[in-house]
C-alpha cells in the first residue's frame, strides 16, 4: 500500500509541476499577438495563385517519391 501511495504523491507532485510550467508559458497570448496574421507564415490559403499551387504541389510529389 506504501508503494501506491508513494507513486500517487509522485504523479500529484508532477502534475502540479507540469501545471505551474504551462501556466507560465502562456500559450495563449501568442495567438492574441499574430490574431490577424496569416497562418503558414505568411502564406494565405485563399490568395494563392495557380503557379504556386502547382509548385507546392510538386515539391509535395517530390517528397512523396511520387
Amino acid at each position: 500500500m506504501s508503494k501506491f501511495l508513494r507513486a500517487l504523491l509522485i504523479t500529484a507532485a508532477a502534475t502540479g509541476v507540469v501545471a505551474v510550467l504551462l501556466n507560465a508559458l502562456d500559450l495563449d497570448g501568442a495567438s492574441d499577438a499574430d490574431a490577424g496574421a496569416a497562418p503558414f507564415g505568411g502564406m494565405d490559403p485563399d490568395d494563392l495563385s495557380e503557379e504556386d499551387v502547382d509548385t507546392l504541389m510538386n515539391e509535395l510529389a517530390s517528397q512523396l517519391n511520387l
